[in-house]
């Protein structure tokens, strides 16, 4: 009896120590099953901040460096602008290629009288600035002088009104030279009827008055041969002519060059009346398109 209580104890006393290993590797489990969880909050806690302080960075850069992230954004900005106007041009031209050129947006035929211009600008200042150090001569000196060293795509808004007002003044210059040039050729025209019409048209244009289209049209007679077609055009005509559209005066072929632009402002017009007509385009397009013409 005696001996059965003993080994009935002694087997009690044991099963404490056979458990004890168990509880052990599951309190080790149970550790190791929190320690990644901590350390998954941790990296979530610090790449959260990582990412508010490169949020707040930019912020931070610009009110301790105002000019210098004037700078940057304008050029970022810029750039991107050049990068997706390129892409449109070069989808302009494909299109040109199978579809003619009558077959081009208002904002293609944009695109193809601006672009080259442009890119032939920004290339020198490109080709420099890859020169190591050149940076910090070049994009000071561009921001400087953004007329002559950047396109559109980099200046404020302010600077596009400047410029653009300054290039309407500088043509305006030649619209008395011009007028005069039109006033000398009217006493050859050797037609009564059409002389009288565009003595009436002249007179209009001379009070600062626009004429009708009608009364223009009645007298295209007059621009398919003598006195003002551009095979008959006197050379000092034919230079205030260059100069109120923008042209340079000094390349060759400018009777071609002229015949180029009268060609690119009538597919203008036919695609502005496609889309709807000026009432459809936008403030920026509208003011492109009055300057331009």
């Amino acid at each position: 009896m005696i001996s059965r209580i003993l080994v009935r104890e002694s087997v009690n006393g044991l099963e404490p120590l056979k458990r004890a290993p168990i509880q052990r590797g599951l309190v080790k489990a149970v550790k190791g099953a929190d320690e990644p969880g901590k350390v998954a909050n941790l990296k979530k806690y610090w790449f959260g901040r990582y990412i508010n302080y490169i949020k707040n960075y930019e912020r931070t850069l610009e009110q301790r460096f105002p000019r210098t992230m004037q700078v940057y954004r304008v050029f970022s900005v810029g750039s991107k602008d050049v990068y997706t106007d390129l892409k449109r041009f070069v989808s302009a031209i494909k299109k040109q290629g199978s579809s003619g050129t009558d077959s081009l947006t208002r904002e293609e035929l944009q695109l193809m009288h601006t672009m080259p211009r442009d890119l032939r600008k920004l290339s020198p200042l490109f080709l420099l600035s890859a020169i190591p150090f050149t940076n910090y001569i070049i994009f000071p000196l561009a921001v400087y002088f953004p007329r002559y060293l950047l396109t559109s795509h980099y200046w404020t808004l302010q600077q596009k009104l400047d410029f653009m007002l300054s290039d309407h003044r500088n043509r305006l210059r030649h619209n008395r030279p011009l007028f005069r040039c039109m006033q000398a050729e009217l006493k050859i025209i050797k037609d009564q009827t059409l002389r009288i019409k565009w003595r009436d048209v002249i007179a209009c244009l001379g009070s600062g008055t626009h004429p009708t289209p009608k009364n223009i049209i009645a007298c295209s007679e007059l621009f398919s041969g003598p006195p003002y077609s551009l095979g008959t055009l006197k050379r000092r005509h034919m230079k205030d002519l260059l100069a109120i559209h923008g042209m340079s005066l000094w390349r060759p072929f400018k009777r071609k060059r002229l015949m180029e632009r009268g060609m690119f402002i009538l597919r203008m017009d036919r695609a502005i009346v496609r889309e709807g007509g000026v009432k459809a385009m936008p403030n920026e397009a509208m003011r492109w398109v009055d300057t331009f013409c």
